[in-house]
């Protein structure tokens, strides 16, 4: 695991300090290659996992010197690709992934990329042919993104703040990201807040020849099963492929262990290597749950004894409203906006957890590969109401829904209800964006003070309509795993916990048991409701009363926090002078603010804001915080 970054047209002064921007990525060593003077150049840091020699020292070079590589992620095949490497004849100085491969880009270029299983960002050039490579993991888990540079140039790096370090990028906001963050919380791929950076898509690649770009994507999930097993004869295909990519992502040089929140989707993965473990003679594993004042969103209490079942070392650790006290940290690490709380935890957690830890194993993924979101079933219902006489679809639904009562006070399931219901009318892409968006068209177009020919669109129904299949929970997930999972849990992952060095691996998104699962047809994926092939695949490993609790997700309870211990920050930033800076309607937020007092939920929406200028002082501070470091070997 590491941070990655380089030029086109490098000097080794900014390559060093483009290291030295990612220091935290990489803490055990660092290096930096360059092809000839002016040329093209990698910087590199590395936090070891594999092979913690210098054998696994990057940016590597290939024997003959025509071919380099920096790579940020793991590679958890690479010990059958690196037999299979060697039975060509290929002989290797380490035992690091690496290597692995370097060997295999330099024999397959960009067809290799099929050959992986596992999370990465990738740099690979051939000096001989004048031509960078650049690619990212199937699913995203590992960021990369990238800009153009006067002269026909390109630079690249794991991380925006990295990025702006590179001088005559165009760092002006673009209007259009603004709007999708307020929609979505987070940027989607391939924008960023800034117009001149762009995120490279998850399984995407970019290649640049002597100046000329060119981009596509090696590879995009394709939820359309047609097969009809039994649910069991489901299991008895996919426990073995969930074991092996447990057991491959407990492969390290360092100690591993394990967010469990108690929900099936960690609890599965921390019996599997509990299991592990026990059977290689092992100590138990490591186990880490976050704990919460507040009931509603607490679930310590089926962490710890999910841990006492399976037997590993746990420990819990508090949390608090304190923990906005590390916002600035959060912004800094996205270098950009983003709106979901979760990343506080999940820093706080990440920071905690390493001092005992240097890999963690986490259930990411586990909803949108397994259908475990509650909208599923409403989308699935939707579909059913869709039939009814238009006066009760367009006009008793939505009323229906203004009757739901509204709740910061974590009860979920009233928030669901109403906006199902107040989505009826919509057609399915409308209806799906309406319950997974926050500002609405309309909302934003009054924040953004937009007058009515420029209101934004959707833009997860945008991606919704692009999903081949017409079977409802087909085009939900591949929707949610196109968007959702990469562009708001799988970033907030990496970034926070990269900041303090801690790598996170997540089994349920192996691309083998996506493709696994993603052949089953609809009606056995959801035979049973949310997540019926991984409970199936739970109760083989646990007892019933933990597989059986009810979905409470991992949430801080930032409705409530803003209305009691941040209050006094919602009136200290939301001024009408700061909201200023990006031209929101001052009006508008206050009356979101007043209306979150009395009841009405916009927890989220207003701590979207706070992010926002929270990113906006941090902007102002560039100059101050990016200063360069010296330049060292």
């Amino acid at each position: 695991m590491c941070g990655i970054a380089g030029l086109t047209q490098s000097d080794p002064a900014t390559l060093w300090r483009l290291a030295d921007a990612l220091r935290h990525r990489g803490p055990d060593d660092r290096g930096i290659w360059q092809e000839r003077e002016g040329g093209v150049g990698f910087a590199h840091t590395r936090l070891a996992i594999i092979d913690l020699s210098p054998g696994g020292h990057q940016p590597m070079v290939s024997d003959c010197g025509r071919y380099a590589v920096a790579y940020n992620g793991e590679i958890y095949n690479y010990q059958e690709l690196r037999n299979e490497l060697i039975a060509k004849g290929e002989r290797f100085r380490s035992a690091s992934d690496t290597e692995v491969l370097l060997a295999l880009l330099r024999r397959e270029g960009l067809r290799a990329l099929d050959r992986l299983a596992g999370m990465f960002a990738i740099a690979f050039f051939d000096r001989e042919r004048r031509e960078l490579l650049l690619c990212r993991d199937r699913l995203g888990k590992k960021p990369l993104v990238h800009a153009t540079v006067p002269g026909g140039h390109l630079a690249f790096s794991s991380e925006i703040a990295a990025l702006q370090l590179v001088p005559g990028i165009d760092r002006s906001i673009d209007p259009d990201a603004l709007s999708e963050y307020f929609a979505c919380l987070y940027i989607p791929a391939p924008r960023t807040i800034y117009r001149g950076i762009r995120k490279l898509p998850p399984g995407g690649w970019l290649r640049w020849h002597d100046g000329r770009i060119e981009s596509g994507l090696w590879w995009k999930p394709d939820v359309s099963g047609q097969r009809r097993p039994s649910v069991e004869e489901a299991v008895e295909e996919l426990l073995p492929e969930l074991r092996r990519a447990v057991s491959q992502r407990m492969i390290a040089d360092v100690p591993v262990g394990c967010f469990l929140s108690g929900g099936t989707d960690s609890s599965v993965i921390a019996a599997l290597m509990a299991e592990e473990s026990r059977q290689a003679g092992g100590p138990p594993v490591r186990t880490f749950t976050m704990s919460f004042a507040e009931a509603a969103y607490d679930e310590s209490a089926a962490a710890s004894v999910v841990a006492q079942r399976i037997g590993t070392s746990h420990t819990v650790l508090p949390s608090s409203p304190r923990l906005v006290e590390t916002l600035d940290d959060m912004v800094t690490a996205f270098g950009e906006p983003f709106g979901n709380p979760t990343a506080l935890l999940v820093h706080d957690l990440s920071r905690k957890a390493r001092e005992h830890v240097t890999v963690a194993l986490v259930g990411d993924g586990g909803d949108e590969v397994f259908a475990g979101y509650p909208r599923y079933s409403g989308g699935l219902l939707a579909a059913r109401l869709r039939r009814l006489p238009g006066i009760v679809r367009n006009t008793l639904l939505p009323l229906l829904g203004t009757l739901v009562p509204e709740s910061a006070e974590g009860r979920h399931t009233l928030r669901r209800l109403r906006e199902f219901l107040l989505a009826a009318p919509l057609d399915a892409a409308d209806a799906y964006a309406a319950w997974v968006e926050y500002f609405s068209p309309e909302e934003r177009g009054r924040l953004l003070r937009l007058v009515a020919a420029d209101l934004p669109q959707r833009p997860i129904a945008a991606l919704y309509e692009t999903v081949p299949s017409t079977e409802p929970l087909d085009a939900m997930q591949q929707t949610d795993l196109q968007s959702f999972l990469p562009g708001n849990i799988l970033a907030y992952a990496d970034a926070m916990s990269m900041q303090h060095a801690l790598e996170l691996r997540a089994p349920l998104i192996d691309h083998r048991l996506i493709e696994a699962v993603s052949r089953v047809s609809p009606g056995t994926r959801f035979a049973q409701g949310p997540k019926t092939l991984l409970k199936a695949m739970a109760r083989r490993l646990l007892p019933a009363d933990i597989v059986d609790r009810p979905k409470r997700g991992f949430n801080p309870p930032m409705g409530l926090w803003l209305k009691r211990e941040l209050s006094g920050l919602v009136a200290e930033r939301l001024t009408p002078m700061r909201l200023a800076r990006f031209g929101l309607d001052a009006t508008f937020v206050k009356r979101l603010v007043a209306e979150h007092g009395h009841g009405r939920d916009h927890g989220l929406k207003i701590w979207s804001i706070l992010v926002l200028d929270a990113w906006a002082d941090a902007g102002s501070n560039t100059e101050r915080t990016a200063q360069p470091a010296a330049a060292t070997c």
